[in-house]
């Protein structure tokens, strides 16, 4: 039989093989395909290595008919462990799991190194308690022993991460709610203020009607319908828009970005006609493709006007008060869901200062914004082509930059 260094050797090239697999089928990040082609490798010798507690009859593999019989069984056991194995890892939830783990990025480093070595750990653990007993280069009784070990460990890692996560969805939800009670109080605020105004430009308006001064009421009316949709009317709009994104997640991620956007003075349109209810990827990946799509947009947009106020025009042009803006009519961040029978769709639409290369800006680490950046549209794309029913579109139009999410119904 092979020596430890030459199994080793081998069953690194199989990580290796399969790496380069996962990077042309799925364009995994380096760091992740070696993480799961180590893992993957592991799990393959580990459930080859189990069989042998099925396999009590005894084959002589000389002899062409015990081989076939033995190769025959060795592969149907083989099949029916793996079966096994994707059945308990589909009801125990582990892939969605394991691909919150492999986004978790430097908090999960160690365990990365950890499970980059299985192979090795398993090639060593054998070859230890073979050197005492004189086997061959697997051992049923240690393979099913590491494998107890690694689905212990994975259960305490996911555990944790997700009580971690529960515990920051609570602040998410609580700050939500914050912000929602914020967002009412100056409503509310602005409808006494306003309420105080128009009792007394009122009172003008009743002389001018007394009159006779038909176009005085009228442009009062106007004056006083456009003042209170600028002031009010956009924050009712929006806080039933709000309402209509059932995701807690994504109810709570739109909410945190809508004040940030609002304490930057850059502003922003929700619009959901339809509830959302839910999707077909899990919420983490959609809050995280989201607030990708939602940081570029209001980072854009920020820079569209401070270039507007070098050139002398007014920031705080929003989408109500100005008709004559000519293309850039409605300026700022426009947030789109639409949800159906087929799923939900994604827009988000923002000004661009110039013609965006297209070509371009899913190549990873390409940013406008300088070296070292530009790593969210990398990962946007990566969440995008783990999944069969997810797509994206991107192009220009109209002097605005679009990008558009389809996450499709599963299996539609």
């Amino acid at each position: 039989f092979d020596s430890p260094l030459i199994q080793l050797v081998n069953m690194y090239l199989e990580v290796a093989a399969c790496m380069l697999l996962l990077k042309a089928a799925y364009r995994e990040p380096w760091n992740d395909a070696a993480v799961t082609a180590s893992t993957a490798v592991f799990l393959f010798w580990q459930i080859n290595d189990v069989d042998g507690f099925f396999l009590a009859d005894n084959y002589d593999l000389g002899v062409p008919g015990d081989l076939a019989a033995y190769m025959a069984v060795n592969c149907l056991l083989i099949l029916a462990l793996v079966g096994l194995a994707a059945w308990f890892i589909s009801r125990k939830r582990l892939d969605e799991e394991y691909r919150n783990f492999l986004s978790g990025g430097r908090r999960f480093g160690f365990w990365r190194v950890v499970f980059f070595l299985l192979p090795a750990v398993r090639v060593i653990a054998v070859e230890l308690v073979n050197e005492r007993i004189m086997l061959n280069n697997s051992n049923p009784v240690v393979s099913l022993f590491l494998l107890l070990i690694v689905y212990g460990v994975l259960n305490y890692i996911f555990r944790c991460d997700m009580q971690t996560r529960r515990i920051q969805e609570q602040q998410m939800h609580l700050r939500q709610q914050e912000l929602y009670i914020q967002n009412l109080e100056s409503v509310q605020r602005d409808v006494r203020i306003f309420r105080h105004d128009f009792k007394n430009r009122m009172a003008g308006a009743v002389l001018q009607a007394d009159e006779g001064n038909l176009q005085a009421v009228q442009e009062f009316i106007t004056e006083v319908t456009g003042e209170f949709e600028r002031k009010v009317g956009e924050k009712i709009f929006q806080t039933a828009q709000l309402g209509n994104i059932q995701i807690a997640e994504l109810k709570g991620l739109l909410a945190v970005k809508a004040a940030e956007m609002q304490r930057r003075e850059i502003p922003f349109r929700l619009e959901a006609a339809a509830p959302v209810t839910q999707t077909a990827i899990p919420a983490g990946e959609l809050c995280r493709a989201a607030g990708i799509l939602l940081d570029n947009a209001a980072e854009e947009t920020e820079a569209f006007l401070r270039k507007r106020e070098a050139d002398g025009k007014r920031r705080d042009e929003t989408f109500s008060n100005r008709d004559d803006l000519g293309k850039y009519s409605g300026i700022g961040v426009t947030a789109l869901f639409c949800a159906d029978e087929t799923g939900v769709s994604i827009l988000v639409k923002n000004p661009a200062r110039s013609q965006v290369p297209l070509s371009r800006i899913w190549k990873e680490g390409y940013s406008t914004k300088g070296s070292g950046r530009g790593m969210g549209l990398t990962s946007y794309r990566q969440i995008v082509e783990s999944y069969e029913h997810v797509s994206s579109m991107t192009y220009q139009e109209d002097g605005f930059f679009v990008q558009e999410l389809k996450i499709g119904a599963k299996g539609g």
